[in-house]
């Protein structure tokens, strides 16, 4: 199924791209996002509600990443908002280190979210490369 994620994006609310591959006998798509601090958050969810919905289906599993400027690291309205949709996916938040550290601030903005039914055995670590001010 081929879907044009670029007639979605709109620029700082949600930029996304996608790759679908196949290892074995499963089909995995790959979902890299971007949001903007300054974007609109409602339609960054309303935008990511109707990718969920073309995309997701039993037979493929989702993975979304990307630097989503929401910190994993402290309860707040739009991690709670976030994770809500998502859990109705059955996608789960695995990222809880800091990702980007600056000055005297640690935040978790960057995230991978799985479903941890189809996928029991993962492990994320931090790697710092120097390239970025987010570690990847």
């Amino acid at each position: 199924m081929n879907t044009d994620l670029q007639k979605i994006s709109h620029e700082r609310d949600i930029e996304v791209g996608a790759v679908k591959i196949y290892v074995n006998s499963a089909s995995i798509c790959i979902l890299s996002i971007y949001r903007a601090p300054s974007g609109n958050f409602a339609l960054f969810l309303d935008k990511l509600e109707v990718i969920l919905n073309l995309l997701h289906r039993n037979n493929i599993q989702l993975i979304i990443c990307g630097d989503l400027n929401i910190n994993y690291l402290v309860e707040n309205n739009k991690k709670t908002l976030l994770d809500s949709l998502l859990a109705s996916y059955n996608l789960t938040s695995t990222v809880y280190f800091p990702t980007r550290i600056q000055n005297n601030s640690a935040t978790a903005i960057d995230n991978i979210f799985i479903d941890t039914s189809k996928f029991d055995n993962y492990g994320i670590l931090a790697i710092i490369n120097g390239l970025s001010d987010h570690d990847a």
